[in-house]
């Protein structure tokens, strides 16, 4: 039985290769529940949820990129059945030149079939794209009486816009089932499967490829205090890919009939199998009642490390998880008493 585990773990590390470059992304990504997986709407116990995620990275290039996300998602059964609707939030700046903004709605569907717990959802929601031109300077700008570029001047660049606005539609599934000591689960999620177009030019036909990410993971109690899970994600669309791997250490402190106080701590890598390393990324959080936090440091392994001074990204998540009202039991009174 202990080879087994130890297989199934070395698997999840080492045999997934690298998330896209392409979208926005959370080296805490199973904190950003919604944007890993259209299906972990509702994929929790507990009436509702609202989340929250920061992530600042290298600031000393040009004040870097800097990301938030908030949302929320919430259970309710119609007809018996458990859909969960929610919304994801996102605002993402790149050097404070192009900006990313996405109002992303989302619904799932659960069902438990065999001991399986099964999840698959639907995210159609709207991406803004902006560039700020004063941060640019075009050829036409060149002052000729200073002998320096004015990008307070017209630019006269033809079929060049400044924002843009596309539908985007993205889907998943999920599945987990616990095992004695052991819970394994699994997803997977396409992004961009109406494949929109995505250009600042008027005349450019450019839309984006289909991004398929897969992410599984397994919790392995140790003792009733002591819990490792081991995780990993891989993303890929066209010649992109990423991968990010890991394992968390938690220690339970207390528990009680709806939550378990606990501490955890771990290490992820961000990595290509193809290419150089990329990134070590300590992580370290609390679940205290109905709120979770997390934080995780990146530190940069790349060559853009002598920039930087192997600086990388802050990130912090917050989550408030309301408890279950639902009943799961029901008892029958037995007139005999």
């Amino acid at each position: 039985m202990k080879n087994w585990i130890l297989h199934i773990l070395l698997l999840l590390v080492f045999c997934m290769e690298r998330v896209t470059a392409q979208d926005v992304h959370f080296s805490q990504y199973y904190f950003s529940p919604l944007s890993l997986n259209p299906a972990n709407t509702g994929n929790y116990m507990g009436d509702y949820r609202f989340f929250g995620n920061y992530r600042s990275q290298w600031r000393e290039l040009d004040n870097g990129y800097n990301t938030y996300s908030a949302g929320g998602d919430m259970n309710i059964y119609p007809k018996n059945i458990n859909v969960s609707p929610g919304i994801l939030f996102l605002s993402d700046r790149s050097a404070s030149y192009l900006s990313i903004t996405k109002i992303l709605p989302s619904v799932a569907i659960h069902r438990s079939i065999a001991g399986f717990k099964l999840h698959a959802g639907v995210q159609p929601g709207i991406v803004v794209k902006s560039i700020d031109f004063y941060k640019h300077s075009f050829p036409n700008q060149l002052n000729w009486n200073t002998g320096a570029f004015d990008n307070t001047l017209q630019n006269d660049e033809p079929n060049v816009g400044q924002r843009f606005t596309y539908l985007d539609v993205n889907a998943g599934f999920a599945a987990s089932k616990k095992i004695g000591k052991l819970e394994p689960e699994i997803g997977y999620a396409a992004f961009h499967l109406n494949r929109p177009r995505e250009s600042f030019l008027d005349n450019k036909n450019n839309h984006l490829p289909v991004r398929s990410a897969v992410n599984a993971a397994i919790s392995y109690s140790v003792t009733s205090a002591v819990i490792v899970k081991v995780h990993s994600m891989y993303g890929y669309t066209t010649k992109a890919n990423d991968w990010v791997s890991g394992v968390n250490v938690e220690y339970v402190l207390t528990r009680n009939s709806f939550f378990a106080n606990s501490v955890f701590a771990g290490f992820m890598w961000r990595d290509g199998l193809k290419r150089n390393s990329d990134a070590g990324i300590v992580t370290i959080g609390l679940n205290y009642n109905n709120y979770t936090i997390g934080f995780s440091y990146d530190i940069t392994m790349s060559e853009l490390k002598t920039s930087v001074n192997s600086k990388g990204a802050l990130e912090l998540a917050l989550i408030y998880k309301a408890k279950s009202t639902r009943l799961t039991k029901k008892i029958i009174p037995c007139e005999r008493y």
